[in-house]
Order: structure tokens, then sequence, then C-alpha cells
């Protein structure tokens, strides 16, 4: 298993390099397999490649209660995105225990390559496509408390600070 970057490691503020399947930095499928089982171990649904210390262009997105459909998502790209928006609470491995509502597009059109490096294209909506913006957003450098106001965040880690005392 994969160890989990946490903030502030300077590693989350990278902007990965995209994956190269001619000359990979490793074996695209053993890291989606290695990404997954880390991502579900940790009860996560997504995890980039960064937050797990690889400089790549690459993230999982999955859920427990439906391993099979977990899989790899390299060299993402947002094709389309709706104008409507949606508010919808966030966590995130590297931040564990905070969550906050982060507003992003209701829908996207996607592009990515397999962990075979084939092109495929889909739509994503609600729950996946906050995840697959908050997974991409970090193989951009940015982290989800760059996606909400000081206040909402200092908000957010006083209520992790409560649950952890009273725990």
């Amino acid at each position: 298993m994969l160890k989990i970057i946490k903030f502030p490691n300077d590693f989350l503020r990278l902007r990965v390099e995209p994956f190269d399947f001619d000359n990979p930095i490793t074996d695209p499928i053993q890291l989606e397999k290695d990404m997954i089982e880390t991502m579900l171990a940790h009860d996560g649904i997504g995890l980039s490649a960064n937050q797990v210390g690889i400089d790549a262009r690459v993230f999982v997105m999955g859920h427990r209660l439906v391993p099979e459909k977990a899989m790899a998502f390299f060299n993402p790209q947002v094709v389309a995105n709706t104008e409507a928006v949606d508010d919808l609470e966030e966590g995130c491995l590297s931040f564990p225990g905070i969550y906050a509502n982060i507003k992003r597009p209701r829908a996207i059109k996607a592009r990515w390559q397999n962990s075979k490096g084939e092109w495929q294209e889909s739509e994503f909506d609600g729950y996946n496509c906050k995840c697959f913006l908050h997974e991409l957003d970090h193989l951009e450098g940015i982290v989800f408390q760059d996606r909400v106001s000081t206040i909402k965040w200092a908000l957010a880690v006083k209520k992790n600070q409560k649950k952890r005392k009273f725990r």
C-alpha cells in the first residue's frame, strides 16, 4: 500500500507532469492497482498521484461498496462543463477529518487515458463530477482549502477539532 501525504507537504502544491505511456515512470496497470488499494483502504472515493508522492497526471476514483468499478484516469482533461453549479461537501485524504462545501460545475464532459493508454470520454455529474474535479485540482497543485474562504476554512478546522476532542 502507498503512503498518503498530508498537508502542508509541498508535494501537494506541485503541478504534476503528464503520464508518458511511451516512457512510463512506473507500470501504469500496477500503479492503478496500488492507488485503488490505498484509496479504498482509507475509505476514500478519490486519490491523486501527488497525494502518494508520484509526479504524474493520474488519479483514481471509486467506492468501497463497488470496488470492482474503481478506475484510474491518466492525463485527464475537462472538455466541457455546465454553467449550473452544485455546492457539495468535500473531504480529502490529505486533510483527514476536515469537510467543507465547495461550489463546482454540476456536470462535466471529460477525456482521459486508461491504464492501457487508450483514450476515453464520458460525462460526470453529482458526486462523480465533484470527485473528478477535486482530484484534477490536485494534479494542478490546488488543494481544496484553496476553494473556500478563510472564514469557512477556519470553521471547518474548528469543527474537526471539536469532533476529535469528544472521541
